[in-house]
Formats: structure tokens, sequence, C-alpha cells
């Protein structure tokens, strides 16, 4: 896949995203919550577990193809570890999910998913600009994060959802970390 064309997906990924907040915090609107303030919904609990245990299910699922392509051993190891994690954070979420009465329903639209497997298994990009775009995509570490402690943050009523967010949140800035640290020293300045 070519450099443009991986840059035309990374854009719809990032409309689609916006998009869904968009979505959100109209629903949120509709149903008289406060977003980003006062304690969350259920329903918003439910739904934002939902949405992060499918984003998680992919990572374990494109991290898969990865590591099945990749060729720099250095990042194959740290692959298989964010694999793992990706795949615990998917069981987990959706425990929760069952926990708090809810159920798994979001799904990662399909063309999405064909896309993001087909990126992360295709062998003839390198690691080094796998792992770069990567990088970009999620930038700043702290900002990636925000929005799972921002959750968190309104879950005084529910320490363990509180906690368990938390908790992988820290699992995550791992595996940014170690994105950011490959990618140093794949693709020196």
């Amino acid at each position: 896949m070519s450099d443009k064309a991986l840059s035309r997906i990374e854009k719809t990924l990032e409309q689609i995203c916006g998009e869904i907040a968009a979505l959100s915090a109209r629903v949120d609107a509709l149903a008289g919550a406060a977003p980003g303030g006062g304690a969350a919904t259920r329903e918003e609990v439910i739904r934002f577990l939902d949405q992060f245990r499918a984003g998680e299910a992919l990572g374990e699922a494109t991290t898969g193809a990865w590591i099945e392509v990749s060729d720099v051993d250095c990042v194959r190891g740290g692959l298989r570890v964010v694999q793992q994690r990706e795949g615990m954070h998917a069981r987990l979420l959706e425990e929760r999910i069952k926990q708090l009465g809810g159920s798994c329903s979001y799904e990662i639209p399909e063309r999405l998913h064909e896309a993001a497997m087909k990126d992360a298994g295709d062998a003839s990009k390198s690691d080094a600009k796998k792992v770069l775009a990567f990088v970009q995509r999620f930038g700043d570490v702290d900002k990636a994060l925000q929005p799972i402690f921002d959750l968190a943050d309104r879950l005084a009523d529910d320490p363990e959802t509180q906690s368990l967010l938390r908790t992988i949140a820290q699992d995550e800035r791992s595996t940014l970390q170690f994105f950011n640290e490959t990618c140093a020293q794949l693709n020196p300045s």
C-alpha cells in the first residue's frame, strides 16, 4: 500500500473518530447528560467500554497480522507483548460490560477493519514505516490517553470500572512508549 493510500486511510479514520465523538455528544445532550462533566451515566460508560473493547480487539488482530510479516526482531518481540495486552484489555472490557448489565454490540466498520488488517499485514511496507505511521497517528501520549482518564475521573460511584480504566491506560502508556522508542531507533533523525 502506498504512503498516499495509507495517509487517506488515516485521515478517514480520524474523520470517523471525530464523527463518533460528535454523535456521542449529541446523544448525551439529548439524554440530558453533561458530556465531560459530572458523573457518567451507566449507558455512557457501557458505550465507551464497548467502543474501547472493539478497538482493543482490532488492535489484537492487527498486531497479529503485523507480527506475521515483521522482519525486525525488536519490533516482533514488542508486538507480541502489545498483542497480548490488547487481547486482555478487550476481554476485561467485555466482562465489565456484562457485569454492568450491558452487552457488546459495537463493531468497527468492516471497511475500516479490512483496511487496518491489510495495512498491518502488508509485507511490502517496512517495520520502520509502520512504526512511524503509528506514532504519527497517536501523537502525544498524554493526549491520546486523556479520554480514558477523563471518563475514569467521572466514575467515583464505580471504583471497579474506574480502576480498570486507569490500569488499562497504564498499559496503553507502555505500548505507546514502546512504539515511540522503537520509532526513534528505526527512524533516526
